[in-house]
Formats: C-alpha cells, structure tokens, sequence
C-alpha cells in the first residue's frame, strides 16, 4: 500500500549519495573557481552541486545560487535550467512541493521549445521530476502520464537508459494501484535496462523497482535474494539510501514470510539509520511504521506504540494519508493490549476517518483531478490573457474560445466517468450473477460427494459382508462334503469368482471414496492412489509432496483436488498413451499449488474450449468452486502439464 512512497525519494537520493570527504569536494571547488566564466563553469558547478545535494544541502544550495547568477550573467539557458531543476529537487527534498513546481516551471520554460538533443534530455527530466510532485500529491493518474511522456523523449533520443528513471516510478506506482502485471512488466524493463548498461545506479535501481514488486505479489522469497543481492552492492559503493531500502526489504521479509520479529527489527532498525542519515522523512515514516508493526506482531506493545506514535506523528505532518492508515489500525491493537482503552478508542476514530477519507479519494479520484487540472488551465489562461491584452485588443476571442473548449472537454470527461460507473455497477451485476453459478456448482458437488460415500459405505457394509460371509459358509460346506475331482474343481473356480467379486467390490468401493482419505488425509490417499495405479501397470506414477505433514486441508476441499489428479491421471491412461506422470503438491502458507504432468503425445489445448466432455467440465467446476486457477500446457507430440493454484 505504500511502496511508491519510497520511490519518489530514490529518484533524488540515488545521485552520489555516497560521496566523497568533505576535502575532496572542496578541492574540486577550489578548481572550478580557477575556470573562466562561461558555460563549461556553469555546468561543473552544477555537477558539484548535484553530489552535494543529499551530503551537504546547505553547501549544494549556495553552489547552485552561484551557478544561477553565472548561467544568467552569461545568458546560457541550459545550464540555468540544470541549476533551477537543482533548486527544485533541493526543495522536493524538504517537502516544499509547491514551491519544488514553481522552480521546475521555470528551468521547464527555458528548454521545452528546442529541439536539440540536450535541451530535449533536460525538458525529458524536468517532466520526471513534475511527475514525482503529483505521485507524491497522490495524483497518480498525472503521475503515470507525465513518466510515459518523459519515456517517450528519451526513447526519441535513443537514449534507454534514461528510461530507468520513468520505468522504476511507474512501477511503484502500479504496485500501489493493485495492477501486478503492468508493476512486474515496468520492474523487469527497469532490471533489463539497467544491466545491459552494466551502470551499477542502474542495477541497483532495478534491483529495488522488482524487489517492490515481489512484495506487492507477495513472493518473499524473491524479495530477500534481490534485497541481499542489492544490499552487497550498496554497501561496497557506499549508497546510503539504497543501504535503508534494502534493509527494509530485508525487513519484510522477515516480518511477514518467516515471522522472525527480532531479526526483522534489527534490518528496519539499520533503514531507519540509513534514512536519518539523509533525513529522507517520508522514508522515516514508512520504517517507523513497520518497526511498529514488527513489535506488534512480536506482542511487545509498549515499544510497538513508541515507533507506531512516532511514525503517526511524522505521517500525519507530512499528509501520507496512506501511512498514517496501517499505523492507527496497529495503535489501536497495541493500546487495547496496554490497558489504555480511551486512547484505542481515540485511535479507532481517527483510523474510522482516515478509511473514510481514502476512500472518497480513491472513488473521486479522476474527478477531482480533472477539475484540479481545469482550474489549473483557468488560471494559466487568465494571466496569459493580462498580458496579451496589452499588446493585442482582440485577444479576448482567444479567450473565449479556450474556454468553450474547456468546457466542452469537462463536459466529456465527466460523460466519461458517468459511463465508466454504469460498467462498474455492470461488472458488480456480473460477479453477483458468477457467484450463484458457484454456489449451484458448489451444491451439487457436495450431494456428489455425500452420494459416492453413501454408496461406497453400502457396498463396504453391505454387499462386502455378504459376500464375506457367503464364501466363509461355503468353506465350512467344502469340509463336511465328499466330492468328486470334478466337483472339487469346480468348488475351487467358484471361490475364485467369488474372491475375485469381493476384490472387485472392495476396488469399486474405495474409488467412490476412499477410505484413506478419510481416515489419514489428502497426502496418503494421493499417496495409495499413485501406487495402485503403479501396481496395475497402466502407468507409471511417480508423487511428490511438499509442505504437507501435519497439515490438516477441509475435507471439502481435500475431495475435491483427489476427484481432480483422479480424472487427470484417468484421462492420462485413456488417451494420453504416455508411459509415466508426476503428481505434484506444494503448500506455502495457505496456497497449494498441483501439478500434473505426463509425457504422452499431448493434444492442442484450443480444443478444450471447444470439449463437451463431462470429465474437462468437471474439472473446471470443481477448481471454480474452490476458487482457484488452472492453467493447461499442451503441444501435439510434447505431453500435456496442468498447474492448479488454490487457497486452503
């Protein structure tokens, strides 16, 4: 939920956060003053005030008022758009937003019109930097089209590595907006940019945009490879930011996947160092904020309120409405177990309010920021008006006519966002509709279930005690009885038969429900089933089981994925004529995944839409009934793998 709180700060803190000594820099300084007053000493100047920035801010900030009046003295735009951008990125870092645009409005107005390759790169980089202002705002539809408009001018200039730049944003950003594949798509271009151009910002960089998305997709073994991977290179380059994001990964993952709440305290205690050091306060918030968490969960609730209050204090000033939301549901935890009802119930109000206001945002969102952005074009288009007015009497016709269009536009976009609420209520409608197919499918595979076991049980009880006791008559018979050779041949065909119908019974009987699966659970009853199918010899079955032991699945649930592999492996023999299968289970957490795979002479899988067959619609039925996806790979002559993922 606030992953992209962290990425905007990235794109500031990751220049040379590791700069050198303090005589180092100031002998460069000392050479620079030595250079003639032209454009060369305007841009070293800019360069020096760029490593200084999040090292010495006050030093960065006098170099670049030297570099303003120089570049302006000279009348070389360029660098005096470079040395207003650092202005703006100096005053983004302190949070003075506004004021951060102004600046960038300014550099932004000295370079847009050129069409010269490093006017173009600067316009490309300011347009990043207006974006970061509007993800910060929480503007994220303005945010994502800024980062694509900037993309597109680096990619004109064919320059891709300045791509990373939009690339990384706008993965973060999708994280947050719950879209996974377009996150893990701008995260994997972000990783593949950044080692071709073996830049080490870069892989760093990219090592932290799919770290992000791991966690989004809430795959923690990844994120603790990449973050141990990117940490290694931090630390060896000295890079302070990225030292406390990756520690904070770090974090998480021994948070939320091992549930080590000492370790994962010790890595956010290390992030919150590293961002003290450069006194990045968004990032502050958000560590405080999952230190506070980590305590919960550890139930040590006297430190787990010190850092939640803290954080709340420090997110509530900044306005990050979506970190101050996690921190007063965990406060209102953590004050509830320390006794202090009044200040749970206080924290409660505030949470129910901050829930609220989020939401409003979130369904007002486009609105609101269509108007923010008319309002915007309103004012531009009165001052741009004062001034025309004086040279130009007629201007008042432009004016006009800017504001019909205007209107007609706001018009159209709220038509717009009319028509995209009927489809919502559409697609509600839609989903309302799927659940009562579930729900039907649901009932009938019960009655199915109940059925199979009623009827197993009557042949088990039943038929098997009869025909039990039939042959147990028939042996005491045999002994009193004086028979023929022939007779006593024929005596012995018929127990045959009859052992033969008894084992028949006893086979029909387990299949309808078997015994194991009831007594000992999903594991074992796979387990018999495999290796009957491998005594038969119709195939050969090899099961494999992972995170099962001990693990107690809903009978429900343990029927239905049995009645699955069971047709699986049943359709394996009867038309895949392949010579072995793997059955596959793995359990992480409350996912299980299933795996089947035989290597027969496969079948074009477009056909399944197409199949009629009561086995593939029973199968489909059953894995929507669960809830869960299935996913079948299959060319002619390669063998046939079906995966299933499902919560348990």
């Amino acid at each position: 939920m606030i992953k992209q709180l962290f990425i905007v700060a990235f794109c500031l803190a990751m220049n040379r956060a590791g700069f050198c000594q303090d005589s180092l820099w100031r002998e460069e300084y000392k050479e620079i003053q030595k250079l003639a007053n032209d454009s060369n000493k305007v841009n070293r100047l800019n360069q020096l005030s760029g490593k200084l920035l999040y090292t010495d801010p006050v030093e960065a900030s006098g170099i670049t008022h030297e570099a303003i009046a120089l570049a302006e003295k000279i009348s070389y735009p360029l660098g005096l758009s470079v040395a207003y951008g650092s202005m703006a990125n100096r005053l983004f870092y302190e949070m003075k937003l506004d004021s951060s645009k102004l600046y960038i409005d300014k550099a932004y107005s000295l370079v847009f019109k050129s069409n010269d390759p490093a006017f173009r790169n600067q316009a490309a980089l300011l347009i990043n930097r207006c974006a970061a202002i509007h993800q910060q705002k929480q503007n994220y539809d303005s945010a994502v089209q800024l980062y694509l408009e900037s993309a597109v001018i680096f990619t004109g200039l064919k320059d891709e590595s300045k791509l990373i730049y939009s690339y990384y944003n706008l993965a973060g950003i999708y994280n947050f907006l719950g879209d996974a594949d377009k996150a893990i798509f701008y995260a994997r271009e972000t990783r593949r940019i950044a080692f071709g151009s073996g830049d080490r910002e870069f892989i760093i960089r990219s090592l932290m945009a799919v770290g992000d998305a791991f966690v989004s997709r809430e795959e923690y073994d990844s994120v603790f490879v990449n973050a141990q991977q990117g940490l290694a290179l931090a630390n060896t380059y000295k890079m302070i930011f990225a030292i406390g994001k990756f520690h904070s990964l770090i974090g998480i993952y021994y948070s939320r996947k091992r549930e080590l709440y000492d370790s994962a305290v010790f890595h956010f205690t290390q992030a919150l160092n590293a961002y003290q050091k450069i006194n990045t306060r968004y990032d502050i918030a958000i560590v405080l904020q999952n230190m506070g968490n980590a305590y919960v969960k550890k139930k040590d609730y006297t430190k787990a309120s010190l850092y939640l209050t803290d954080g709340l204090k420090l997110s509530q000033e900044l306005r990050l409405d979506q970190v101050t939301h996690p921190i007063l549901k965990d406060l209102v935890e953590a004050e509830e177990k320390l006794g202090r009802v009044n200040e749970s119930l206080a924290y409660l109000k505030q949470y129910v309010e901050v829930n609220d206001s989020l939401q409003k945002r979130n369904n007002r969102k486009i609105v609101n920021e269509l108007e923010a952005k008319y309002q915007s074009q309103r004012k531009e288009t009165l001052l741009a008006s004062q001034e025309r007015i004086i040279k130009q009497k007629n201007l008042l016709n432009y004016v006009l006519s800017g504001c019909v269009a205007s209107a007609i536009l706001i018009s159209f976009l709220l038509y717009r966002t009319y028509r995209q609420k009927q489809k919502l209520q559409q697609q509600k409608l839609n989903e309302l509709e799927k659940e009562k197919q579930l729900m039907a499918t649901e009932a009938v595979l019960r009655g199915e279930d109940q059925e199979r076991s009623r009827i197993a049980k009557d042949l088990h009880d039943g038929l098997g005690g009869m025909l039990s006791g039939i042959k147990y008559s028939f042996q005491n018979i045999k002994g009193s009885l004086v028979m023929t050779p022939d007779n006593q041949l024929a005596f012995e065909r018929s127990m045959d038969m009859l052992d033969s119908s008894i084992k028949e019974m006893r086979r029909v009987a387990h299949n309808m429900m078997p015994e194991a699966l009831v007594k000992f659970g999903l594991d074992t009853a796979l387990r018999d089933f495999c290796n009957d199918i491998n005594q038969s010899g119709a195939l050969k079955v090899i099961y494999q089981s992972f995170g099962l032991e001990n693990t107690d699945i809903d009978q429900t649930i343990a029927i239905t994925i049995y009645r699955v592999i069971q047709e699986l492996i049943h359709n394996t023999i009867k038309h895949a004529r392949a010579g072995s299968a793997i059955v596959q289970l793995t359990k992480n957490g409350d996912q299980l995944s299933v795996t089947v795979e035989d290597d027969g002479k496969g079948f074009d899988t477009a056909l399944l839409e197409k199949t009629k067959g009561m086995g593939w619609n029973n199968i489909q039925n059953r894995i929507n009934f669960l809830k869960g996806k299935i996913d079948v790979q299959s060319t002619p002559g390669k063998g046939v793998s079906v995966h299933i993922e499902l919560s348990v």
